[in-house]
């Protein structure tokens, strides 16, 4: 017998690639499927070998197709009015449990989930975000509301488009009807642009959507001019973006929640498309931080988007910090008082929870989303605020909003108060704490606690300092572990940030003293000293970071903001809408007038991409400096008052290099504009911690022949 060899036949490559693909194919999406070979299946799949798949059936119902056929009818009940991300949810335990358990346990599954009470919680959601009353708007885009919370942002951007069109018809065929215009006059409640606003109205609540100046319109303040503005808006597809999105968001993460994906067992805070997302857009805005830029208008000079972010309040770390120091601040201020503090919890009624800690759904819950949980802490608490007042209660301090594991939110409150107040104080809150079923099972112990703060056993900012870093950062919590949860705390800090981006909640909010946000603009002026006697001691405590300090010289932790001694100083802004915006641009003293205005915004900045030409990639000192603090001024900031020595300084610099010292000169420097030397330079004036410095610089030629920027200093102080 001879050795005769064998070859295969010879297959070319794209036949090749096509068939690892195909076999690719088989093993992820259907080799998964099939059963494991310990376990017995019920033989009923060899009899329908021949049963076609139902047209129109969703993906998810294709994957239970693929695992069993013959109970396809029984999972429909289930699974055709079920959003596809709460299908596939769903969907992957029942093939789990088949696949592991068997067909018998798998349909129990369903039975017992989708068919007994996670359905009645999902209708109870679904309710709230239907009408009674349609509109034809909403029937034209009945489907597309229907599926509203699986949207991808491109599909949501389509169907803003569409609402605009069909809206800018509907104005357009008012507008050329005749008899609606004729019947309106120019009376303000039967105006023209009055008309227009309640047949868009119309249209509206048939979505569940509140138009522009909703509340005007209900207290009869709607005048013309708002009217114009509000329909400008409505027929904006940006404007109905954002508006669907925060809808989609939101019921996206109410109907998790009603299914039981938001709690201790399976996602504590927020779910884990929520989480994802939000780290998704993290990583977006980071990627768009990157390759952005802020433009000196004037000058042209950029600096990195990333690195203004990174400095300000945005950074979760400097956030933290600048939170710690007010809370510590506000301590410093009740010991000099005599005030003693108290740590308060707030928990709302268990309708409003979703699901038990120790796991099993709340029974009673009446379909709350953490937003409107929210608004319920915020109703107690101004019932709380006015009646201390009635009573004459003074007290300040600061509350933390943090969720439960389950994305119901409670409240922590540090607060200081006169001692002989505390014990009326707490009665009082006990009352409207209270107030709403105070008589359920186990109120007494978990919906109100009030602790006096002992001094012996740490500090009052000890006590809140764990819930500070928990809902920012995690920062040195790595050790601790989560009460809600069983985790890390530093892990928690990240689902607990997305849960309040997604909900929109305010995490802390300050409870009397001065406001933050003048303390943020005087530390922008950083190491300046002015003459205004009573601007100046408030600008000094804030560049030193010294909040008790600050709160002092504005008047005291229980100043009313009527009298607080320095405001912010706002100039009027027109947006896209032709709505008049405030936008912050200095500081004042009302005592004084607009004589005490102080400007902070000293630099008209405007976004742009990033020029790696002009922006700042140098090691040299001065440009180092540039990027630390804008040095060029803007726009008529004409009533920035620094002392005499300050303009002495810079005339006699002006001699040292050899330039007129007039008065025009000192000037034109002092106010932070730039005298121009030649063609190619520039002289302008640079403020740092270490002094003042003059700078010639190449800086103002036209991009296209930008030399390399070269810089001549001198420093005096």
């Amino acid at each position: 017998m001879t050795n005769q060899s064998f070859s295969l036949p010879f297959i070319p490559a794209k036949n090749k690639h096509s068939l690892l693909l195909a076999m690719r194919d088989y093993y992820e999406n259907i080799g998964q499927y099939l059963p494991n070979k310990k376990l017995e299946r019920t033989p009923i799949a060899q009899f329908n070998y021949g049963k076609k798949m139902p047209q129109s059936i969703s993906y998810n119902e294709i994957k239970l197709w693929q695992v069993d056929q013959e109970d396809h009818s029984f999972r429909a009940q289930f699974f055709s009015d079920l959003p596809d991300f709460l299908a596939g949810y769903f969907a992957d335990k029942y093939i789990n449990i088949f696949q592991v358990e068997g067909r018998k346990e798998a349909n129990s599954f369903l039975r017992q989930t989708l068919g007994g009470n996670i359905q009645a919680r999902l209708s109870q959601v679904k309710a709230r975000y239907q009408v009674g009353t349609p509109s034809a708007l909403s029937i034209n885009f009945a489907d597309e509301f229907a599926r509203l919370v699986t949207l991808s942002t491109k599909k949501l951007e389509k169907l803003s488009i569409d609402i605009v069109n069909y809206l800018n018809k509907h104005i357009q065929t008012c507008l050329a009807d005749q008899s609606f215009c004729f019947t309106a006059n120019h009376i303000e409640n039967n105006s023209l642009e009055k008309k227009l606003y309640r047949t868009v109205l119309k249209e509206l609540i048939g979505i569940n959507i509140i138009p522009p100046y909703f509340n005007d319109f209900k207290n009869n303040k709607l005048t013309n001019d708002n009217c114009i503005k509000a329909l400008a808006k409505i027929t904006n597809h940006e404007w109905w973006q954002r508006k669907l999105k925060t809808r989609r968001d939101f019921e996206h993460e109410h109907f998790a929640i009603a299914v039981g994906q938001v709690q201790k067992k399976a996602s504590p805070y927020a779910s884990r498309s929520c989480q994802m997302e939000w780290q998704e857009q993290k990583h977006r805005n980071q990627k768009y931080l990157e390759k952005m830029a802020i433009e000196n208008q004037e000058t042209g000079e950029q600096l990195p988007l990333e690195l203004q972010v990174y400095k300000s309040v945005a950074n979760p770390a400097i956030r933290r910090v600048e939170l710690m120091t007010r809370m510590r601040g506000f301590e410093d201020l009740a010991d000099q008082l005599g005030y003693q503090g108290a740590f308060i919890t707030l928990t709302a009624p268990a309708k409003y929870h979703s699901t038990h800690a120790k796991g099993g759904f709340v029974e009673n819950w009446q379909g709350n989303t953490p937003r409107e949980t929210q608004a319920y802490f915020c109703k107690v608490w101004s019932r709380i605020r006015a009646k201390l007042n009635r009573e004459n209660i003074q007290f300040f301090g600061f509350r933390v909003a943090e969720p439960h594991h389950d994305g119901t939110p409670h409240w922590h409150i540090l607060i200081f108060m006169r001692p002989e107040d505390i014990q009326k104080a707490f009665y009082s809150m006990w009352i409207y704490a209270m107030d709403e079923d105070g008589d359920e099972k186990g109120a007494d112990i978990n919906r109100f606690e009030f602790k006096d703060i002992d001094k012996q056993k740490g500090s009052a900012t000890g006590y809140i300092a764990k819930y500070i870093a928990k809902n920012i950062d995690g920062y040195a919590l790595e050790n601790e572990i989560d009460t809600q949860t069983g985790e890390n705390l530093k892990l928690s800090s990240k689902a607990i940030t997305a849960w309040a981006s997604r909900w929109k909640i305010r995490q802390f909010q300050q409870l009397g003293g001065a406001p933050v946000s003048v303390w943020r603009e005087l530390r922008r002026l950083k190491n300046k000293k002015v003459t205004n006697d009573i601007i100046d001691p408030v600008l000094a405590s804030a560049d030193i970071g010294d909040w008790a300090a600050y709160t002092t010289h504005q008047g005291g932790p229980l100043v009313k903001r009527k009298d607080i001694k320095v405001r912010l100083a706002y100039e009027d802004k027109v947006n896209q809408y032709e709505e008049i915006i405030k936008k912050i641009k200095g500081v004042y003293a009302p005592i004084h007038g607009f004589a005490s205005f102080i400007c902070t915004r000293l630099i008209k900045w405007k976004l742009v991409p990033k020029n790696s030409s002009n922006g700042v990639k140098t090691n040299d000192r001065f440009l180092l400096r540039a990027e630390r603090t804008p040095w060029s001024s803007v726009n008529n900031c004409t009533h920035i008052n620094y002392s005499k020595q300050q303009r002495q300084e810079i005339k006699q610099q002006l001699k040292i290099i050899g330039l007129p010292d007039n008065d025009l000169n000192v000037n034109q420097l002092y106010l932070r504009r730039s005298i121009r030397l030649n063609a190619h330079q520039h002289l302008i004036l640079s403020d740092s911690l270490t002094g003042f410095h003059l700078i010639v610089n190449n800086h103002y030629i036209e991009a296209k022949k930008r030399p390399s920027k070269n810089y001549i200093s001198t420093k005096f102080y």
